[in-house]
C-alpha cells in the first residue's frame, strides 16, 4: 500500500473525527458599543456569536452552527458566553436604533489561538525502526478497524492560552430612515459604443459616442432609439437625472477615453469624503446650501491595454450628493427637485459603474437616509447601506 496515501487519508479522516470528538470549551466575547454621535453607550443592542458545532465532509450547512446571544447592559457592554469546538467563530450586532456593523463593516471574524500537540503518527519516518513499526500498525488498522486507524492521527492535546476576546464598536444612530430607491453595481444597460461620430478637435480626430441620459430612479439609461415603444422595446428610463458625454482619442500609441457627466440648468452635484463608518459611509441628508457643480469630468488613458492615467467620477473613498429634476417658476425660483447620492468608486466605459446609489422620490425632500427594510426599487434592488 502506498505510504503517502495511508498517511494522507488518515490525516484527512482524523480531522473530521477530531472535529466531532474534540471536547467543548467555553469562550467569552465582550463587545462595547457606543453611539458615534454622542459617545454614549448603546443599551438596546444584541450581540450574537455563531460557532460551528457539527462537522461534515463536504458542504457546510447552516444547521451545523449554533448561535448564542447577549444584550448590552447599561454601560453598552454585551458579554456573550458560548461553547466552541472549533477555533474560529464569527459575530454580529443587531441594534434597532442604529445602523448595524454587519452591513459591510468587515469585523466579526475571530480566532482563538490554540496550542496543539500533534499525534505521534502525524509525521512518521519509515526509515527508522520505530517509524516503520507505526506504519505497519496503521496498515493493519486501515484494513481491519478504520475508525481506530483514523483515531491514531488525533492530536494528543489541544489547549487554549486565552478564551476571551474583547472588542469595541461605534455605530451610527438612525434619524429618520425612509423608503427610497437603492441599487448597486452598475446601470441596467450598456452604453452605446457603435458608430461613433468623428469630430476634429485641435487638429485631432476624436470619436464622439452617442449622448446618454440616465434615470437614477429606474437605474436605466433613456433610450436613444428615435421611435422607442415602451413595453415593446427593451426597458429604458423615463426622466433624465444627468447626461453622459464620452469621447475617444488615439494618438502616439495612447488610447484615451474621456468625457463628463452633465446636469441640466439648476441641477448638479457636490462631492464629499466618506465618513469612515463602513455601515454608514455617506450622509443623512443633502446640504441644500452647498454649491452643486453642473459638470464632473472623467478620463482614462492606456498604453497597450494598461491604464497609465485615470480620473474617475468618484474615488473609492468619495460619495456625491445630487440635485436633479429641477422645476422652476416664471421668475426662476425652484419649485421642485429631487435629491440622491452615489457612493464611489464611479467610473464610465461601456457602462456606468458605481458602488451604491440611493434616490429619494419625494420632491424637495433632502433626506437621504434610506430605510434598508423598504427598498422601492424592483429591478436589481440592493440593501448594502442606508
Amino acid at each position: 500500500m502506498n505510504k503517502a496515501f495511508v498517511l494522507g487519508i488518515g490525516i484527512l479522516l482524523a480531522g473530521y473525527m477530531l472535529a466531532n470528538a474534540r471536547p467543548s470549551h467555553t469562550g467569552h466575547l465582550y463587545v462595547t458599543l457606543t453611539d458615534r454621535e454622542t459617545g454614549g453607550p448603546i443599551t438596546n443592542a444584541m450581540v450574537t456569536v455563531r460557532t460551528q458545532t457539527q462537522f461534515n465532509i463536504g458542504r457546510t450547512l447552516e444547521s451545523d452552527f449554533t448561535k448564542t446571544s447577549a444584550q448590552t447592559d447599561a454601560n453598552g457592554v454585551a458579554h456573550v458566553q458560548f461553547q466552541f469546538y472549533d477555533d474560529d467563530f464569527d459575530w454580529w450586532v443587531d441594534a434597532p436604533s442604529h445602523f448595524n456593523g454587519r452591513h459591510g463593516s468587515g469585523y466579526g471574524q475571530e480566532h482563538f489561538r490554540s496550542v496543539v500537540a500533534e499525534s505521534d503518527y502525524a509525521n512518521i519516518d519509515t526509515n527508522t525502526v520505530e517509524g516503520l513499526a507505526k506504519y505497519n500498525e496503521l496498515s493493519r488498522l486501515y484494513s481491519t478497524d478504520y475508525m481506530a486507524y483514523a483515531a491514531k492521527f488525533n492530536p494528543k492535546s489541544i489547549a487554549y492560552p486565552s478564551n476571551v476576546v474583547c472588542r469595541s464598536v461605534c455605530l451610527t444612530p438612525k434619524h429618520n430612515p425612509l423608503p427610497m430607491y437603492a441599487y448597486d453595481g452598475y446601470a441596467g444597460d450598456f452604453l452605446p459604443m457603435k458608430n461613433p461620430a468623428v469630430v476634429i478637435t485641435n487638429g485631432l480626430e476624436v470619436l464622439k459616442y452617442k449622448t446618454v441620459d440616465f434615470d437614477m430612479k429606474d437605474n436605466l439609461r433613456l433610450s436613444t432609439k428615435p421611435n422607442y415603444i415602451r413595453g415593446w422595446d427593451p426597458p429604458a428610463g423615463h426622466v433624465s437625472d444627468f447626461r453622459i458625454e464620452r469621447f475617444a482619442l488615439h494618438t502616439n500609441g495612447v488610447e484615451t477615453l474621456f468625457g463628463w457627466i452633465e446636469f441640466a440648468p439648476g441641477c448638479g452635484a457636490y462631492k464629499r469624503n466618506t465618513t469612515g463608518d463602513p455601515s454608514f459611509p455617506t450622509t443623512y441628508e443633502a446640504d441644500t446650501n452647498e454649491t452643486f457643480v453642473s459638470r464632473i469630468p472623467f478620463e482614462y488613458s492606456s498604453v497597450s491595454g494598461k491604464v497609465v492615467c485615470a480620473q474617475s467620477i468618484l474615488g473609492k473613498n468619495e460619495y456625491m450628493v445630487l440635485k436633479t429634476r429641477v422645476v422652476t417658476n416664471a421668475v426662476g425660483e425652484v419649485t421642485s427637485c429631487n435629491y440622491s447620492k452615489i457612493l464611489g468608486p464611479v467610473f464610465i466605459d461601456n457602462r456606468l459603474w458605481f458602488k451604491y446609489m440611493v434616490f429619494n422620490p419625494r420632491p424637495n425632500d433632502p433626506n437621504l437616509e434610506f430605510d434598508m427594510e423598504n427598498n422601492l426599487a424592483t429591478g436589481r434592488p440592493c440593501y448594502l447601506y442606508p
